[in-house]
């Protein structure tokens, strides 16, 4: 089914969120359109032409609507029972979906209630990762669940960044930035990759990110200062063939830097979505490493799943070496894609599954 032929849309709600209200009548339009990016949970509102919101009055009767839980999940709960008040049928989703994320969330036992009541309310669930899909079952065995991961518009030529990119490619894109959050083992990476990338003469490149996992002061204070920057520096100046990048940048510049190298490097073990191997996706780079959704279904032979450290390093070692390889890599990533993981795919599985609830 392409992604135009019925009129079926999505209304994904994030209670009280931080992202502005937007619309995709065009769909995924192009790298250059205004607003979020259509990757991640905007990607469900994009691949169907719906609407990202953080208001439930945006919908009306009859919506199909997607609600992001949060943390705050007593307000996901009254969020719900606002929306199948106004006769929406409601999905429900874990936003957070890395195993250590829920696992805090849970930590408070009145949110595991929550959880468990809005699992009870809900005409079914929708699960991100392999390793959320058991949970919304484990509190309402007889919630219908689809397992739909975040979909990408590689079938569309404007998403297709190498075509943004006129030099040859060089060196390693390190894909995680998180130095404070151990799950994403960002400096377990840096330190495995470097020795190899300075023995074969290619550069590194890392975001020196804002921390996500500090003390509530040193979080406010982040705003201000980021944490990790001078480890990052210190590192690079160990290591000379390390290029680190501290300011912030737009996304469509941040995909085109990412574009600009042999592949995306990264040992995360957190097990999410994949937002990583997804950009390497658009950027038509293979992704090695990490253990997410998008790692596991689109480059199979490269994610983290299953393998040692030492494994991961000597298929890096073989995708800096061997361009054949390199090419063969992207070619197999973009047929998984098509198969599993871009939007007219994914709108015709959210569209059936919809379709399947009684409401």
């Amino acid at each position: 089914m392409s992604a135009h032929s019925s009129n079926f849309q999505l209304v994904v709600i994030t209670p009280s969120g931080k992202d502005k209200q937007q619309a995709f009548p065009n769909g995924a339009g192009t790298l250059r359109s205004p607003g979020h990016l259509p990757v991640n949970f905007h990607a469900y509102a994009a691949c169907t032409r719906g609407l990202f919101s953080s208001h439930p009055e945006s919908t009306s009767a009859g919506s199909n609507v997607l609600l992001l839980i949060g943390g705050k999940m007593e307000r996901s709960r009254q969020c719900l029972r606002e929306l199948k008040k106004a006769g929406c049928k409601v999905v429900v989703t874990l936003k957070e979906t890395g195993l250590s994320q829920v696992s805090g969330h849970f930590q408070n036992f009145d949110n595991w209630m929550a959880f468990k009541e809005l699992c009870m309310e809900a005409d079914g669930a929708l699960a991100t990762t392999f390793d959320t899909q058991p949970l919304y079952s484990s509190v309402n065995p007889k919630l219908p669940t689809a397992f739909i991961p975040p979909p990408y518009p590689v079938e569309e030529a404007d998403w297709d960044i190498s075509g943004q990119v006129v030099q040859e490619k060089k060196g390693v894109f390190v894909g995680t930035r998180q130095l404070f959050v151990a799950s994403r083992n960002h400096a377990v990476a840096l330190s495995l990759l470097s020795p190899v990338t300075a023995e074969l003469h290619e550069t590194v490149t890392v975001i020196s990110g804002r921390a996500s996992d500090l003390p509530p002061m040193k979080r406010l204070l982040n705003k201000a200062r980021d944490f990790s920057h001078a480890w990052h520096q210190r590192f690079s100046q160990v290591n000379p063939h390390v290029r680190v990048i501290a300011k912030q940048m737009p996304a469509s510049d941040y995909l085109r830097l990412m574009a600009e190298h042999k592949l995306v490097f990264q040992l995360d073990s957190s097990a999410v979505p994949g937002q990583v191997a997804g950009d390497a996706l658009l950027c038509r780079l293979p992704c090695v490493g990490g253990n997410g959704t998008a790692e596991r279904l689109v480059f199979p032979d490269l994610c983290g799943h299953g393998r040692s450290t030492g494994e991961i390093m000597d298929l890096t070692r073989r995708l800096l070496s061997d361009q054949s390889f390199r090419q063969a890599q992207v070619d197999q990533s973009l047929a998984l894609a098509a198969k599993k993981m871009c939007f007219s795919v994914a709108r015709a599985q959210l569209q059936e599954f919809y379709q399947s609830l009684t409401g």
